[in-house]
């Protein structure tokens, strides 16, 4: 039925969209842009087992010119090893080998202050993200909505069945989010009509839990502050503190997690505060976190630090690096040292064109 649903709205949409204008005048206006990634990653894990992929890859969008405020979107994401190929899913597929998919596939339509999305496409929201930390990031196969009518107010709306990409279970391919096979109802609202603050409010609707999310930041001149709290099936709940301040060139971060029970970071890398590079307050009981940030910025040079102290499960510390080689070129490097569960070395150099 579902299948139906979707067919039935690409082949409407599709109608309305190309009914008075030839379908060569949008082909002829398609816009393209894309990025090409070099990345490795080096692991090893708590019984010292390395495993090491270098690998090519990257993306290639593409968007047709709107005829009556509809048009066509599509992205194709690629990653190829170049040696290393070990059975590291997070730069290549569930089996260890090299895949490309088309992430993004949808129609979108613009109406006055709403923008409609029916397809494959990537969002971003504390409980479903994209979570680009390696060579293809999440994407979702839905319907969304993101309407700015409310004065100061962003709001979401969304209905996702399946995803891919590299926190799914099965990155190569579309697969149900929920084990029920249901899709995933949520909604959002962003409010900045309070100078250098942002409230957000979100609810998920999965078939077996209901999750809720607030957040709010104030962030002006050399001081910014945080709250947010989560509570998920009713049971569990966490909530989190943010404290930082910029002082010149470096800038200085505290932050803080106190669990409630086991909370998850849903569909993506999670919102919490205190999240670093691999480990987060997810998945188990009762956690307790603080983390201690540091960034210094010099010119086109990025140097940070990170160091989160988890009181029921290995601590992580992370090393920076990011150089920006021009607009279109970046180079990162990240160590991730979480002490009796291994490390972890990544190095990416991006272009966008």
């Amino acid at each position: 039925m579902k299948k139906k649903l979707f067919v039935t709205t690409m082949v409407f949409l599709s109608s309305i969209s190309f009914a008075q204008t030839p379908i060569s005048e949008a082909i002829e206006g398609i816009e393209h842009s894309g990025e090409i990634r070099l990345g490795a990653i080096r692991t090893k894990d708590d019984e010292d087992k390395k495993a090491t992929t270098v690998s090519l890859g990257g993306k290639l969008s593409i968007e047709t010119k709107p005829i009556s405020g509809v048009s066509l979107v599509g992205t194709f994401f690629t990653t190829n090893h170049l040696f290393g190929k070990d059975d590291e899913i997070s730069f290549l597929s569930s089996t260890g080998d090299d895949y490309s998919i088309v992430g993004e596939s949808y129609l979108k339509m613009k109406l006055g202050k709403s923008t409609i999305k029916a397809g494959r496409q990537i969002i971003d929201t504390p409980f479903a993200d994209s979570d680009d930390i390696a060579m293809i990031p999440n994407s979702f196969e839905g319907y969304s909505l993101v309407n700015k009518d409310l004065e100061s107010s962003t709001v979401v709306l969304a209905l996702l069945d399946k995803w891919s990409g590299v926190d799914a279970p099965v990155p190569e391919k579309f697969t149900s989010l929920d084990s029920s096979g249901d899709a995933v109802f949520l909604a959002g609202l962003i409010y900045k009509g309070v100078a250098d603050t942002t409230i957000e409010a979100w609810h998920y609707k999965l078939d077996d839990a209901d999750f809720n999310y607030g957040e709010l930041l104030y962030d002006k001149d050399s001081f910014k502050m945080g709250l947010q709290y989560t509570d998920q099936d009713n049971d569990n709940s966490a909530y989190g503190l943010l404290v930082g301040g910029n002082f010149g060139s470096l800038s200085l971060e505290f932050d803080y997690n106190k669990v409630d029970g086991v909370v998850s970071n849903g569909f993506g890398g999670g919102p919490f505060f205190t999240s670093n590079e691999d480990h987060t307050i997810a998945d188990v009981k009762d956690q307790e976190a603080k983390t201690y940030r540091a960034e210094y910025k010099l010119d086109r040079l990025t140097l940070g630090v990170s160091h989160a102290d988890f009181d029921k499960c290995e601590n992580e510390t992370d090393y920076l690096a990011s150089f920006e080689v021009n607009e279109n070129h970046t180079l990162d490097l990240i160590y991730s040292d979480m002490y009796d569960d291994g490390n972890m070395v990544r190095f990416f150099a991006n272009y966008k064109f």
